[in-house]
């Protein structure tokens, strides 16, 4: 199965979920292995005492991996999740840019111009608000057509005097603006590669057998230490979720952008 395909359209407490059942079922494996080895071949002393500090260092290495690819791995989410917030304030600029040097426009060219680009923003916000993946993909498709109309507005509203640094100066933000929407469009798209999940899997699982079977009888830390993991990897993947998980970007930029444009408000 691919994960980066399946994981984003799974709620992220049922993937939280399954994921702390995977490392409870690897820690009983490993406590049944342990119980099953003792019983089988009991120990002397001096035996069980080497065999327990081979045992606490091989847990020792695997935990310090799994600490190590979960920081790589948080780093690569939260990378990404500011990238993204950093993407909105771009935009959110540009647009209120455009929309100012809208006054360079005359009369009906101006005015039309600044109904699309109301429009336009009303679709940016919505675009974020998205919850679904499907949705996202639909918002994304109406704010390009909405680009479409904006700049065919502008288009017309500088016809007669394109050749002019005035006329630069709305196309410059009005390309911008359409540029970084496709950018957080495919920033919003980019998750952690797949691979890097799975191996963040195997290492959590084997970690988990480990620990159950060097402390078999030390149910209530083991899990203690368990739900924490559950809980670093769960809060990766929901900041590698924009749309569907808890933690959201900021759009305060482009909904103070919207609010500014509402007829009788102020600038």
């Amino acid at each position: 199965m691919d994960i980066q395909a399946s994981y984003p359209t799974l709620p992220l407490w049922l993937i939280t979920l399954c994921f702390l059942l995977a490392l409870l079922g690897a820690r009983e494996i490993g406590a049944a292995v342990a119980r099953w080895q003792r019983r089988r071949r009991p120990a002397t002393a001096d035996a069980a005492a080497d065999e327990k500090d081979n045992d606490a260092f091989a847990m020792t290495s695997v935990l310090g991996l799994l600490a190590l690819l979960i920081g790589f791995t948080f780093s690569l989410s939260l990378g990404r999740y500011d990238e993204r917030r950093q993407l909105v304030v771009q935009e959110a600029n540009a647009l209120g840019t455009t929309w100012l040097r809208t006054d360079l426009l005359d009369g009906a060219e101006r005015t039309r111009m600044q109904d699309v680009l109301r429009r336009y923003v009303d679709a940016r916000v919505d675009f974020a608000n998205a919850r679904t993946a499907e949705e996202e993909i639909q918002q994304n498709a109406r704010s390009v057509a909405l680009q479409n109309e904006l700049w065919q507005a502008l288009v017309a509203g500088t016809q007669s005097f394109r050749d002019t640094p005035r006329a630069s100066l709305l196309f410059t933000t009005t390309n911008e603006s359409i540029d970084l929407a496709a950018e957080r469009f495919a920033a919003r798209q980019d998750h952690i590669p797949p691979r890097i999940l799975r191996m963040l899997l195997l290492f959590a699982v084997l970690a988990a057998g480990l620990v159950g079977y060097e402390r078999p009888s030390q149910r209530r830390s083991t899990l203690l230490l368990l739900l924490l993991l559950t809980l670093a990897v769960g809060l990766i993947l929901d900041l590698d979720r924009p749309s569907t998980g808890v933690t959201h970007i900021p759009q305060e930029p482009m909904t103070d952008l919207q609010r500014s444009l509402v007829p009788g408000a102020p600038e």
